[in-house]
């Protein structure tokens, strides 16, 4: 009974970020506090600690069956960190990763069912819709309680917050409790796609549809019409593989399109970072720092300091060569490739490569890794 409702609340809360941030001096890069690297508690941490605690005894038979797995996981994650560019962060970001697997063991244990979420998800969905509306309305955010679910303050003045020029007119995009309107896209794309394949009511699949739409992100209104008309998923997986790989190679022939040059202006980064540390990578979580001591003084601002906005790219060059040989090897001596044959699967593989060839909050921001970990939990 506990379990049920703890279940209901962290679906419900899931596209919330209300957290503890702490800045201590691996969180800054040249000084400059760098949010992807605060180790931030969140209430949904939370509530995920005390779910996998009511369900700790199926875990531990769980983990002592694939024992060897584990060891060979541990060691490589001891191996990443001690070679990471910054140690204490790549720890944080481990730390986290481990909790979020963990997660996804106990959702799979209390075999998480559709017909348990379904309400809840739709419910949570209709709150950040209905925020991002009233933020996109007034072109600012709204203040009060909403604080308490982790709504940044922002308004027409904020520097570095999403805009979009629309016929000559100047719209901040909302975020609604999210940290980037990319990022509430990406989230939503998710949630539609979940209540696509579940035969819906459609008002289920309106709201986020709209939420989407109102977010103005480009990659997540291409992939949503992808799933509206029913393009296959090998097609999406292969075009969105092309455009992720040939990203390095595109530098001198995109610098006069904006949204675009501002992607592939770390690419030139990602090279002087790679040919040093291919192996075992930067440690994860550890673009950023890496970027940090390659930039010039003058691009050492907030803006500049963010993730590789390439999902397959990213995960590379923090787990280095040894990190993504080792998942290979345990995906093909475990068959896990046999999972590619259910349709479903394959069509969120698709969404998530999709938008990971544009953007990384897939793997960053830890409401779109929650989504990703539940859909992936009902799927399997």
């Amino acid at each position: 009974m506990v379990s049920d409702f703890l279940i209901k609340l962290i679906i419900f809360l899931l596209p919330t970020q209300l957290g503890l941030h702490f800045w201590p001096s691996f969180s800054r890069v040249a000084g400059i506090k760098v949010d992807y690297l605060s180790p931030t508690l969140y209430f949904v941490d939370i509530l995920l600690l005390m779910l996998i605690f009511l369900n700790i005894k199926n875990l531990i038979i769980i983990i002592n069956k694939n024992i060897k797995y584990l060891t060979l996981f541990l060691l490589f994650i001891i191996l990443n960190t001690v070679f990471s560019i910054s140690p204490l962060n790549t720890i944080f970001w481990w730390t986290r990763t481990l909790l979020y697997l963990l997660t996804f063991i106990t959702f799979r244990q209390i075999k998480l069912s559709w017909k348990n979420i379904k309400k809840p998800l739709f419910f949570g969905t209709v709150l950040i819709v209905s925020i991002e509306i009233i933020q996109l309305f007034f072109q600012s955010s709204i203040g009060g309680p909403l604080y308490f679910l982790g709504e940044r303050s922002f308004s027409s003045i904020t520097t570095g917050v999403g805009r979009l020029n629309l016929f000559g007119l100047e719209i901040i995009r909302p975020s609604s409790t999210l940290s980037h309107p990319n990022s509430l896209a990406g989230y939503l794309l998710i949630v539609f796609y979940l209540f696509s394949i579940n035969k819906s009511n459609k008002w289920f699949k309106v709201i986020p549809f709209l939420g989407i739409l109102f977010s103005f992100s480009k990659s997540a209104i291409v992939a949503l019409a992808f799933v509206l008309f029913n393009l296959k998923s090998e097609v999406i997986i292969i075009i969105s593989l092309f455009l992720s790989f040939i990203q390095p190679f595109l530098q001198n022939g995109f610098s006069s399109w904006q949204p675009l040059s501002d992607r592939l202006f770390y690419f030139e980064y990602f090279k002087k970072i790679i040919m040093h540390k291919i192996f075992l990578g930067v440690g994860l979580g550890g673009f950023i720092p890496s970027l940090g001591k390659h930039l010039p003084g003058s691009f050492l601002t907030p803006s500049k300091l963010q993730p590789l906005h390439n999902l397959p790219l990213l995960l590379f060059i923090e787990l280095g060569l040894v990190g993504n040989i080792l998942a290979l090897i345990v995906i093909v001596k475990n068959k896990l490739y046999r999972f590619l044959s259910n349709h479903r699967l394959l069509g969120l593989i698709a969404l998530v490569l999709f938008t990971g060839a544009f953007d990384h909050y897939t793997w960053t921001l830890p409401q779109n890794k929650l989504i990703v970990i539940l859909a992936l939990s009902i799927m399997l």
